[in-house]
């Protein structure tokens, strides 16, 4: 009787997802539109304008210094995913066949180094890969190098390094979830019908997982290509990307068009890349049968 009547009405699901999907949506909107709109302002004498201009926008496509930093942010994106997804699937693997105890300790573990600020971070490999750091004192106590190596900091190799340790963990948990919801039947169905570990392995885990793969080298691919701190203070003369030039443009340089419209090109161009892996991935029959609610 009530569940028909007022008093027992149960919104659907989609109605409890609207008000947070609401309050993301806007969240994202309402920055860009700010930054579409300060992107078509003029600056005369160190003040903004509020004119219609595409001078901005014209040096994006015309200088290629522009592209050039767009560029490097998007392959330290690139990169980065690549590495945590190299990595991070076979740690992904072993804290999915743990057991429940364990699986929290790791996870604990795992998220440790999100716990810290990222400065503290920074700092750290800093002391860690330096001329006078942990690595090269072990690596002239054992006589393997005589001089200090300093390709291990304020280089390309310093900032990828970083970068993967700190965006390891989002790959790691986009794959757990993945994995957690592949039945276990079939897997004892496959070793039941003679499949080898390795057949077991590339015909059931791997293509149930590619959805968690996906997800998680988007957030890795998306954090890195976005991050500012890390490529300023690990990179040195390598670590200029676009968000340096946008925090530059904002803050020292005054010029708010010119960083806007950077900042709306790094973005559309993040979203490019997404959707573009997004709709090849969403391709492969595992991650159909997966989206059908195939894996369970």
């Amino acid at each position: 009787m009530a569940e028909n009547g007022p008093i027992g009405w149960r919104p659907s699901r989609a109605l409890l997802a609207l008000p947070p999907g609401l309050f993301v949506l806007v969240g994202a909107l309402v920055p860009m539109a700010i930054l579409v709109v300060f992107s078509l302002f003029r600056v005369e004498d160190l003040t903004l304008v509020p004119a219609i201009s595409f001078d901005s926008w014209s040096k994006i496509f015309v200088d290629p210094l522009y592209r050039h930093l767009v560029g490097i942010s998007l392959t330290y994106g690139l990169i980065t995913a690549a590495l945590a997804g190299l990595f991070g699937y076979p740690l992904a693997i072993g804290i999915w066949r743990m057991s429940n105890t364990w699986k929290g300790v790791a996870l604990i573990v795992l998220l440790t180094p999100l716990y810290t600020g990222d400065l503290m971070r920074l700092y750290a490999w800093r002391l860690v890969l330096g001329t006078e750091g942990l690595v090269n004192a072990f690596l002239l106590w054992i006589g393997i190098i005589h001089a200090p190596l300093k390709i291990l900091l304020f280089s390309p190799f310093a900032v990828h390094l970083v970068l993967f340790y700190d965006t390891l963990p989002f790959m790691v948990l986009g794959l757990l979830v993945s994995l957690e919801r592949i039945d276990r039947d079939l897997i004892e169905a496959s070793r039941d019908l003679g499949a080898s570990p390795l057949d077991t392995f590339t015909r059931v885990i791997l293509p149930l997982s590619i959805p968690g793969l996906a997800a998680g080298g988007f957030a890795v691919f998306a954090l890195a290509a976005g991050d500012l701190l890390t490529p300023q203070l690990m990179g040195g003369t390598s670590g200029v990307t676009a968000m340096a030039m946008i925090d530059n443009l904002f803050g020292t340089a005054f010029d708010w068009p010119m960083a806007s419209a950077l900042a709306v090109a790094l973005l559309v161009s993040l979203l490019a890349c997404l959707v573009i892996l997004g709709l090849a991935v969403s391709r492969l029959p595992p991650v159909q049968a997966v989206l059908r609610g195939g894996a369970r």
